[in-house]
């Protein structure tokens, strides 16, 4: 069984993380055993037939009656209005059975994972693809096949659909994916790539941030190559700064836990719809020369 009978209801005041974050909820950890859930993971919770929202479980605490799960005003708000939520727990984060076309049409989540079982060069992700962040997973695979299976493998996760957006209905934060969520990610999480990239969106206009971990040489040869790239485009590309929300440098983003050297790429709606290609190329061979 992967799915329990679920009450939403209110934070308790001292559960101040559910309160600042809408992706977060608390559960009773029986009841996550129950269906091969812990805290950590990610859960769908579905309201109805139409209403349904990716969270991650980042607290757990007993509950009685044990079907408790509880957010802030803004985890709420994902499953629409009302008081005390009647919903379905379901362990299954990524739809694992269904073809991309269908996903689309069915407004579901997939993951994907283009790896040759061995390489440990380079892994270039988007954990936030299809319509939550779009072109970021086409960049992904792009670089891996600008590059080849031998040297690079691409990991995406792809959502569609909702009546607030595939974006309020699947975005994970990077530092909160977990691989036990995801089994793809799962057979690559320990592989120990050099390099890892990911592709990301932002929501304001203007800029193309370049962050993570990796050394600075690094990162600006990419900010220099994706500036190159668009050039003539009004967009500024510069390197993340350690006061910017999108920085991409905490040691649990996903695309620092994959790589030594994690480069976390967030871009503006524009350079994504119009540059996309000529982003995941320049950054494409960046990489080149050091695989």
């Amino acid at each position: 069984m992967s799915t329990f009978d679920a009450t939403i209801v209110q934070a308790r005041p001292s559960q101040t993380d559910l309160e600042t974050h809408r992706e977060h909820c608390s559960a009773d950890p029986e009841r996550l055993a129950a269906i091969g859930a812990a805290r950590r993971q990610q859960v769908r919770i579905r309201r109805g037939e139409d209403e349904l929202a990716l969270y991650t479980v980042s607290q757990v605490r007993q509950e009685r009656p044990d079907g408790l799960v509880r957010m802030g005003p803004g985890g709420r708000s994902r499953l629409g209005p009302g008081g005390e939520i009647a919903a379905v727990v379901d362990s299954v984060a990524a739809n694992p059975t269904i073809s991309e076309r269908l996903a689309e049409e069915q407004g579901e989540f997939i993951e994907r994972l283009r790896d040759d079982g061995r390489q440990r060069r380079l892994i270039a992700i988007a954990p936030h693809g299809g319509a939550i962040e779009p072109q970021t997973d086409l960049q992904a695979e792009r670089v891996r096949s600008r590059l080849g299976l031998a040297r690079a493998s691409a990991w995406r996760c792809k959502g569609w659909g909702g009546a607030r957006g595939a974006r309020e209905r699947w975005h994970i934060t990077s530092t909160d994916i977990e691989e036990a969520s995801f089994p793809r990610l799962a057979t690559v999480i320990g592989r120990g790539f050099a390099f890892a990239v990911a592709f990301h969106g932002l929501l304001a206009e203007g800029e193309i941030l370049i962050g993570g971990r990796a050394p600075r040489a690094l990162r600006d040869d990419i900010r220099g190559a994706i500036e190159r790239a668009i050039a003539g485009s009004g967009i500024t590309v510069r390197l993340a700064r350690r006061g910017d929300g999108s920085n991409g440098n905490a040691t649990r983003n996903i695309v620092n836990r994959l790589g030594a050297s994690g480069v976390q790429i967030e871009q503006s709606p524009t350079a994504r719809s119009d540059h996309w290609r000529a982003i995941a190329d320049a950054v494409a061979e960046v990489y080149r020369p050091r695989l």
